[in-house]
């Protein structure tokens, strides 16, 4: 999916699925990741350098996804919950970012799951508040999901990775994990998604900081959107946030604004 980004273990593999399109590129730095748009590299000063990947197959509009994350980046402008953009290169076709030392968040919670009850709730919120500002920046992510949340140095919770996403309404062709998408949509709601795909995607980000688990984890996709279509969802009997996470499930929020505010109501924060 675009942007989406491989762990470093596993990227290697990637080059075997783009034989004859190996990339032409000077390296800049250190090698970090992955992505169906770009490479991710860490440059000598610490800065994130994502570069366009350069292989024929699709160059075109892989360029073009890096160039709207750009344009994302500039009309968000800086916020607390959003990576700062340090540059962008529209000859190189090149992204750089501030560093993120801790990490995506579904890694960070995969390593270290001993993770106060208070830092959790504190990301949900932050989690919340990105979306909220993208929303009324008339920018849909897309891809909400914990692996494209990130970690600064004191925890704090960043969206990050818009090469997929919507812009002014603009279409885009991201595929989504089916645990954080919803399952009713089809080809066509990607010509002009709305605020509901993000909204959906955070409440499976909730249940993700709170559980430490995907939605339905232990069964294929097909099952998992099988049983959202029907309104079978996991139980939240012992889960903080319950209700707000099966409203985000049910669409029953209009906004990230209402998330907040029973967020904050509910847990007088």
């Amino acid at each position: 999916m675009p942007g989406d980004i491989l762990p470093l273990q596993t990227a290697p593999h990637a080059f075997e699925d783009h034989a004859g399109e190996q990339p032409s590129i000077y390296q800049k730095g250190e090698f970090i990741a992955l992505g169906s748009t770009s490479f991710v590299e860490r440059l000598p000063n610490g800065d994130i350098i994502k570069t366009a990947w350069p292989g024929a197959d699709r160059v075109t509009q892989r360029r073009r996804e890096l160039a709207t994350e750009a344009q994302i980046y500039d009309r968000l402008g800086e916020h607390a919950c959003i990576v700062k953009k340090r540059a962008w290169d529209p000859d190189s076709h090149t992204l750089t970012l501030e560093y993120m030392p801790n990490g995506t968040l579904q890694a960070y919670l995969e390593s270290c799951g001993d993770v106060a009850p208070s830092q959790r709730f504190r990301w949900i919120i932050q989690a919340a508040e990105g979306i909220q500002l993208l929303h009324r920046s008339s920018v849909i992510h897309c891809d909400i999901g914990p692996h494209n949340f990130l970690l600064d140095e004191d925890l704090n919770l960043k969206i990050a990775d818009f090469a997929g996403s919507s812009l002014n309404h603009s279409a885009t062709d991201t595929c989504p994990g089916v645990r954080y998408t919803p399952p009713h949509l089809d080809w066509t709601s990607w010509k002009d998604p709305g605020p509901e795909i993000d909204i959906f995607g955070l409440g499976s980000t909730i249940y993700y900081i709170l559980t430490g688990k995907a939605p339905f984890s232990e069964f294929q996709s097909e099952e998992v959107e099988r049983r959202f279509l029907a309104h079978e969802f996991p139980d939240l009997a012992d889960i903080p946030c319950s209700e707000i996470i099966q409203r985000c499930w049910l669409q029953k929020f209009a906004s990230a604004d209402e998330v907040i505010e029973l967020m904050k109501n509910i847990y007088a924060m």
